[in-house]
């Protein structure tokens, strides 16, 4: 089977419509991006993702299952409470305790017991010639055992379920499932795990200009979005002053061992500001509308920490030659 991604190019944008689980988006592909999930799918690797939350990570996985025409990807969005078998299958003990006690138990419906995992449903696709993907999210919430336990999983491409004979569940001969992992680098993964993955490190620009530019040109491939444009003296950069005031709150959050605001937070900035001007088809109305509300609102979306003052004065225009801290 041919490379899937080998005809990306850096800078290619996939829109991503709504799904049942995701609100309408787009994918500005960068090509560390690109290069890694082609050596993920050459080498049948799963792709770890790493990075600081809300920078795009989880995406990465939606924007592949577009250009695979794969659907939406499957996601198993990891808690502490998960367990390892988790993803490949649930056994549902209660009801099966149930129908014994009402004399309803027959061998033949053991497997209305199991529920399919995440995992399953993926090597379930593949081996129907379908191309799945499967976003296993923040697995950095689990305890060591659950990456551990994929290990062998992962490795062989198969799994026992003990529930139903040992029955074997096999992933396809050929192209196996894509699988993205995410990790906010919250714990620290077992090194054996991370030895059978191929990882991209995906963090966002350090300096002032290189973040605030980043922000500014992945905003725009959000074509659902209408956000006013610069106008001839600049003061109309709605965008670009957002990106500011997101690396203002940024530094002063970092400064203080605070979480810090990124691009989940801007696109969620610039998302309220056009469902709360989308009335107004003035361009300066609109610019001067968003501005205001930007200004208003800001502190809310981007201040998260009890310590950090959400007061403030707006934005002031940023020093084209200012550097990251």
């Amino acid at each position: 089977m041919a490379n899937p991604f080998l005809d990306l190019k850096h800078g290619d944008q996939t829109g991503l419509a709504a799904g049942s689980r995701f609100t309408p988006a787009g994918h500005l592909w960068s090509q560390r991006e690109i290069d890694a999930l082609i050596l993920a799918a050459a080498a049948r690797r799963p792709l770890l993702v790493r990075g600081e939350a809300g920078s795009g990570k989880s995406q990465i996985a939606r924007a592949a299952a577009q250009l695979l025409n794969a659907g939406e990807p499957l996601v198993e969005v990891i808690h502490p409470r998960f367990e390892a078998l988790d993803l490949l299958y649930r056994f549902d003990a209660v009801a099966r305790l149930a129908d014994a006690q009402a004399g309803k138990l027959e061998r033949r419906q053991r497997e209305k017991y199991v529920q399919k995992g995440a995992l399953w449903q993926a090597f379930e696709q593949a081996r129907a010639g379908q191309a799945p993907v499967l976003l296993i999210d923040e697995i950095d919430k689990a305890d060591a055992d659950i990456p551990n336990a994929l290990l062998d999983v992962l490795g062989n491409r198969s799994f026992s379920v003990p529930h139903l004979g040992g029955r074997i569940v096999q992933a396809a001969d050929g192209q196996p499932p894509l699988i993205v992992i995410t990790t906010n680098e919250e714990r620290e993964l077992p090194p054996a795990f991370v030895r059978r993955c191929v990882v991209l490190n995906l963090n966002p620009p350090d300096g002032g200009t290189g973040f605030t530019d980043w922000l500014v040109e992945r905003s725009r491939v959000h074509q659902h979005l209408r956000i006013a444009e610069t106008s001839g003296d600049g003061s109309s950069d709605v965008r670009r002053r957002a990106a500011d005031q997101v690396w203002a709150d940024r530094q002063v959050a970092a400064r203080n061992g605070f979480a810090k605001p990124g691009l989940a937070e801007y696109i969620d900035l610039l998302t309220a500001l056009h469902e709360l001007t989308g009335t107004i088809e003035d361009p300066e109305a609109l610019a001067s509308e968003q501005i205001q509300w930007l200004d208003r609102l800001s502190a809310y979306a981007l201040v998260k920490n009890p310590e950090q003052d959400q007061g403030r004065k707006p934005a002031a225009p940023r020093d084209s030659g200012e550097t990251g801290a």
